[in-house]
């Protein structure tokens, strides 16, 4: 897993009690460039055949966020064949952080995905660290997106691990 470049036990100890959930905002605006995590090839994946892009940023906290681009939905028209294609529209961008302060780590080797096609949701686990309030401990947590196809909508939860779960 890819960690902060800070002491994570100075930023931990700076962390604001009790963390705040995660939470999913748009790119207002959108992130530089000099913040993607490198090297690019473990810190970004396309999944969905392209329609999803995800990449780890520093959030400038000494954390690290995920940078969720998605396609907007296909018009349910088949388009003119006398007509050239319409051009794609812009992809949405959209932050994943852990309460305002990003998460210690995460990692898209781990990546785990999967699709509903009935109910129109495609969604994505990954392993991530996050900080623990008051403390210089991190907490190994599962991050699950899930992106409704049919609406672009984007929901983001911690999963804690099970009780009596090894480190």
């Amino acid at each position: 897993m890819r960690t902060a470049r800070n002491s994570l036990s100075a930023l931990a100890l700076l962390a604001p009690a009790p963390l705040a959930a995660q939470a999913v905002a748009e790119c207002d605006p959108a992130p530089p460039v000099t913040a993607l995590v490198e090297p690019w090839e473990e810190t970004s994946r396309a999944l969905a055949d392209g329609a999803v892009r995800v990449a780890v940023i520093e959030d400038g906290a000494g954390g690290v966020d995920l940078l969720v681009l998605t396609l907007p939905p296909l018009p349910e028209s088949e388009p003119d064949p006398d007509l050239p294609p319409p051009p794609q529209p812009p992809r949405r961008c959209r932050l994943v952080s852990e309460g305002g302060i990003g998460f210690a780590a995460l990692d898209l080797e781990g990546i785990e995905t999967a699709e509903n096609p009935d109910l129109a949701l495609f969604d994505l686990r990954l392993p991530a660290l996050r900080f623990v309030p008051e403390s210089s401990e991190l907490e190994e947590v599962t991050l699950r997106l899930t992106f409704g196809v049919a609406d672009d909508s984007l929901s983001a939860e911690v999963e804690e691990p099970p009780e009596g779960a090894a480190p």
